[in-house]
């Protein structure tokens, strides 16, 4: 557990370095932090736009206002996963300066570009919580999001920890991040739900971790039920993808300053 105690010994600088990073993405933009509101919003609106208005999806027992609050679910974990999946990756190349440095190590770079990027998730996911308070009232079963909100974080940080080792060694990766991530949205269930998969292609759904995370936060927050054998599972894979990963950046590091 390395990765974790170097996560828990530098949380100061770490903290400090993702604030800087959102400084820096807003300023010299005219809105500012307001971006921070309007991404996931124009995600939003043009997934609605297309599914509701165009392909016309429509979900039994669901009104118009609920399908989008269903789209909104999905959407806001995966514009975290997107963003901090392709910045991640591709951060330990991007940063071969600081491969020698004992006081922000490289693993930590890889954790600030996954808190930047769920730094969008949070303030979508805070939107997305108030709609659903203000259309259907409150739910004991909310309490559960910040739970599954930090194992997604522990999930996507191991999984870049692994992807951005990889990239070391294998540049020809970072050639194939965009086309995982556009293969990624369309499988995962965003603008719609398993139960609207046809049974030939569940398989692809249901190996999916995004997938579970999407219909765990729909549970939550619209249902009002705790799915406890699908969280146990997302726990546990959580929690292995974040002990792997911390384990192979770790054992490898040594060798980064050879290969970058």
């Amino acid at each position: 557990m390395r990765a974790l105690s170097s996560l828990i010994e530098h949380r100061r600088i770490l903290f400090a370095t993702v604030l800087q990073g959102l400084r820096k993405r807003s300023s010299g933009n005219v809105l500012g932090a307001l971006w921070l509101v309007l991404y996931p919003l124009l995600f939003l609106g043009m997934y609605s736009l297309v599914f509701v208005q165009i392909l016309q999806v429509r979900i039994p027992g669901l009104g118009t206002a609920d399908y989008i609050l269903v789209v909104f679910c999905g959407l806001v974990p995966f514009l975290a996963f997107a963003e901090a999946f392709g910045a991640g990756t591709m951060s330990i190349v991007a940063n071969r300066d600081l491969l020698m440095n004992t006081l922000f190590p490289i693993e930590l770079v890889v954790a600030r570009e996954v808190l930047i990027g769920h730094s969008t998730m949070g303030v979508g996911m805070l939107l997305l919580w108030a709609t659903v308070l203000y259309v259907h009232g409150p739910e004991w079963t909310h309490l559960l999001v910040p739970l599954i909100y930090l194992l997604q974080i522990m999930m996507v940080l191991g999984l870049v920890w692994i992807t951005s080792t990889l990239t070391v060694f294998f540049r020809d990766l970072q050639q194939a991040i965009p086309i995982l991530v556009l293969f990624l949205m369309m499988v995962s269930p965003i603008g719609y739900t398993t139960d609207m998969v046809p049974a030939g292609l569940l398989g692809i759904v249901l190996f999916n971790p995004l997938a579970w995370l999407m219909e765990l936060y729909r549970s939550c927050l619209m249902q009002g039920v705790i799915p406890l054998e699908r969280l146990g599972m997302f726990a546990l894979f959580s929690c292995a993808l974040f002990i792997l990963g911390g384990a192979l950046v770790l054992r490898l590091k040594p060798l980064f300053a050879d290969h970058v």
